[in-house]
C-alpha cells in the first residue's frame, strides 16, 4: 500500500445494509469548508477499515450552505458537508466499501464514473433502486484499474451535480508510478461552473422565457461562476522548478473546459482510464490576460482561436498532465472558449423556429479559474516524460458487429421551448425505450459502437461499466459529396482507453443531409467481475440490474432523453430481449 491519506473527512455512524433501506442517519460533525484565501484542495475521505487492502468510507448526502465568495451563503447539496465531496484514494486491487446515507429531501444514488463495477453497484437509475430520503446503501466492489475517476448521483443528475454532489476517486498504481518515476507532487483539480442568481443562489433548471428554456436545453447549462475544487478564484501554490502531476476533471454540467496556464506547456500522460502509451505535448493558449495580482484591472482578451492549444475536456472527461513552473508568478490559470456549436433560437410569428449555430462560438472572452503562485527558487526547467509510459493492447475488431446509435433532438416546441433528445433512435427519448428497442450484447464479445451525431453541436459519448478505444470519426455532407473538407475520416490520433469521448458536430448545415459518426471498439469482458455483469429489463431488482447506460454527458441533454441502455448476458436465449432473465443460460443449447 502507498496510500496518501490525510484524514479530514468524517466518520459517520449507523447501521448500513447491502441495499437501500429506511433508517436514521447520524451525520456526525461536519467538516469546515476550506479557506478560499489560500491553497484550495479537496477534503480527503477517511478510511475507517484497518485492513490495508480495504478502503471503507462513509458519505452522507445532505443540504448545506456554501461560500462561493459572492457575499451570500449559497444553498447546496454536499457529501459530508463539503464541496466537492471528500476525495477517495485507493490502490489498484483494493476493495472499496462506501456507506451512503441520504439526508437529502430527495432520492439519490452514487454512480462510480469510469469504474468497472458489478452491474448492481453501478449506481445508475436502472442499476439499483433509488436511495430514498433517510435511506442507506452499501456499495462494495474491487478496484480493477488505476486511473482518475469520480463519483456523482444518477437521479436528477443535472440538478444534483449542479448543486454540488460530486467528488474525485483516485486509484493509484504505486508500482507503476515508482517504475516510471512520475512526479510525487500531485494535485487534483475539479473544474466546474454553476449558474447563480442575483442573490447568489443556484438557479433551478429550465426556468425563464421559452427562448431561455430552449437555449439551456440545446446548449446545456453554462454557468456564470467558475469553480475550482468548489472555490471561486482560488490560489494554487506550487513549488517552482520541479515537476507537478495534475489530475484534471471536468465535472461541469455542460461547459467544455479548454484550460491553460499562461506560458506553461504541459505533457498529457493519461486520461479517463489511466496512462496513455506516449506523452502528448499540450502547448499553452495565447491571448490571455496578464498575470493577476498586478495593479489595475486586467486587460480583456478573446480566447485563443487555435483549438490545438490548451487542454480540452468535454463534460466528465479527465486528464493527467505534468508541468514545471519555471517563471516567477503569479500566473493566471485560464479558461478558453472552443468551437462546440452553440445554438441561438428565434421564434418567428408564424410559429416556426430558426436555429443559428456558432453564435459566437470559440472566441468568447478568457475567464480566470485560479491564480497559480510559483513558490521557492528556480530548479530544473524541463521534465522529460518516460517513453513509453505503458503498453496498451488494441482491441481487435476483425469481424466485430456494430452497435449503431443516433444522437439528435427535435426542434424546440413553439409554446414551451422544450426539446426532446434521443440517442437510440430518432424521436425516441430514454423514457420511451423498452428492452426490445436497445442493444443486447454477449459477455466477452467484441463490438464497434457506431454513434451518429445528427446535430450542429458537439456531444460526447459515455458508457457505464466498460471503457472503449476510439477508432475514427467520419464526417459526411451529402449536399457537397465531393468536398474533401466536408467528407472525410479522422482516424484516432493515439491509442487510449476512454469512457467518455467528444463526438464532433456534423460538417454541413442541413438536417438529415449531414452527420458525423464516432466509432469505438469495446470488449465486454468480465475480468474481475465474473458472474456479476449480467443486466437486462430496464427495471432493477433487489440484487439485479436493469441494464448498463450509455448517454451524452452534457447533463441537460441526458436529462431530456439523450440516453439509452444496453443489456448483457452470457448467451442469448428466447426472452432475453424482454428482460426475462429466466430464459438465460451459461451453456449453449
Amino acid at each position: 500500500m502507498n496510500r496518501r491519506h490525510v484524514s479530514c473527512a468524517l466518520l459517520l455512524s449507523g447501521a448500513f445494509s447491502a441495499g437501500a433501506s429506511a433508517g436514521v442517519c447520524d451525520p456526525g460533525s461536519i467538516a469546515a469548508p476550506p479557506s478560499f484565501e489560500g491553497v484550495v484542495r479537496p477534503a480527503l475521505a477517511e478510511d475507517v477499515n484497518p485492513d490495508p487492502e480495504v478502503v471503507e468510507i462513509f458519505l452522507t448526502a445532505r443540504e448545506e450552505v456554501w461560500d462561493f465568495n459572492t457575499g451570500n451563503d449559497t444553498a447546496v447539496f454536499t457529501y459530508n458537508g463539503v464541496l466537492p465531496g471528500p476525495m477517495i484514494e485507493a490502490d489498484v486491487g483494493d476493495t472499496l466499501i462506501v456507506h451512503l446515507c441520504n439526508d437529502l429531501p430527495v432520492d439519490t444514488t452514487i454512480h462510480w464514473h469510469g469504474l468497472e463495477t458489478p452491474a448492481n453497484m453501478d449506481g445508475s437509475n436502472i442499476s439499483q433502486g433509488a436511495v430514498p430520503s433517510g435511506g442507506t446503501f452499501r456499495y462494495e466492489f474491487p478496484l480493477l484499474n488505476a486511473g482518475t475517476f469520480w463519483y456523482h448521483p444518477h437521479i436528477q443528475t443535472n440538478v444534483q451535480v449542479e448543486k454540488g454532489l460530486y467528488g474525485a476517486l483516485i486509484v493509484h498504481d504505486p508500482r507503476q508510478d515508482d517504475e516510471l518515476r512520475l512526479p510525487r507532487n500531485e494535485h487534483v483539480l475539479m473544474l466546474d461552473d454553476v449558474w447563480l442568481d442575483d442573490d447568489g443562489q443556484i438557479v433551478e433548471p429550465f426556468l425563464g422565457t421559452r427562448e431561455e428554456v430552449a437555449i439551456e436545453q440545446l446548449n446545456g447549462r453554462e454557468g456564470n461562476a467558475f469553480l475550482l475544487n468548489g472555490a471561486r478564484f482560488p490560489v494554487l501554490g506550487m513549488e517552482r522548478g520541479v515537476p507537478h502531476r495534475l489530475r484534471v476533471l471536468n465535472v461541469a454540467n455542460a461547459r467544455f473546459m479548454r484550460v491553460s496556464i499562461q506560458n506553461v506547456p504541459m505533457w498529457r500522460i493519461g486520461g479517463d482510464q489511466g496512462l496513455i502509451e506516449h506523452a502528448i505535448l499540450v502547448p499553452p493558449s495565447g491571448f490571455g490576460t496578464p498575470p493577476l495580482g498586478v495593479s489595475g484591472p486586467p486587460t480583456r482578451h478573446k480566447s485563443d482561436p487555435d483549438p490545438t492549444t490548451g487542454l480540452l475536456l468535454s463534460p466528465a472527461e479527465r486528464a493527467d498532465v505534468v508541468l514545471v513552473l519555471a517563471e516567477e508568478g503569479p500566473i493566471a490559470f485560464d479558461w478558453h472558449d472552443t468551437q462546440r456549436g452553440r445554438h441561438s433560437v428565434d421564434f418567428m410569428p408564424d410559429g416556426t423556429v430558426v436555429l443559428a449555430h456558432n453564435i459566437p462560438d470559440g472566441t468568447n472572452e478568457v475567464i480566470h479559474f485560479a491564480l497559480v503562485v510559483p513558490e521557492g527558487p528556480p530548479g530544473d526547467k524541463e521534465w522529460v516524460p518516460p517513453d513509453p509510459l505503458t503498453t496498451l493492447a488494441p482491441i481487435d475488431t476483425t469481424g466485430a458487429p456494430t452497435l449503431p446509435l443516433v444522437m439528435g433532438h427535435t426542434i424546440p416546441d413553439w409554446d414551451t421551448g422544450e426539446t426532446v433528445f434521443f440517442v437510440q433512435a430518432p424521436g425516441k427519448p430514454f423514457e420511451a425505450l423498452t428492452p426490445r428497442d436497445v442493444h443486447s450484447v454477449l459477455t466477452d464479445g467484441t463490438y464497434i459502437w457506431e454513434v451518429k451525431n445528427l446535430t450542429g453541436s458537439h456531444h460526447n459519448f459515455h458508457t457505464h461499466g466498460w471503457g472503449f478505444q476510439h477508432i475514427e470519426t467520419e464526417f459526411v455532407d451529402l449536399d457537397f459529396p465531393k468536398d474533401p473538407d466536408r467528407n472525410y475520416i479522422e482516424p484516432a490520433t493515439h491509442l487510449e482507453n476512454k469512457d467518455t469521448f467528444l463526438i464532433k458536430r456534423r460538417p454541413g448545415t442541413v438536417r438529415g443531409r449531414s452527420w458525423s459518426i464516432g466509432r469505438f471498439a469495446v470488449n465486454f469482458r468480465d475480468d474481475g467481475r465474473v458472474g456479476q455483469i449480467a443486466a437486462s429489463g430496464k427495471v432493477p431488482g433487489e440484487t439485479t440490474s436493469g441494464g448498463w447506460l450509455a448517454h451524452c454527458h452534457i447533463l441537460e441533454h441526458s436529462a431530456l432523453g439523450m440516453m439509452t441502455f444496453f443489456q448483457i448476458a452470457d448467451v442469448f436465449m428466447d426472452g432475453f430481449e424482454s428482460g426475462d432473465t429466466s430464459a438465460w443460460s451459461t451453456t449453449v443449447p
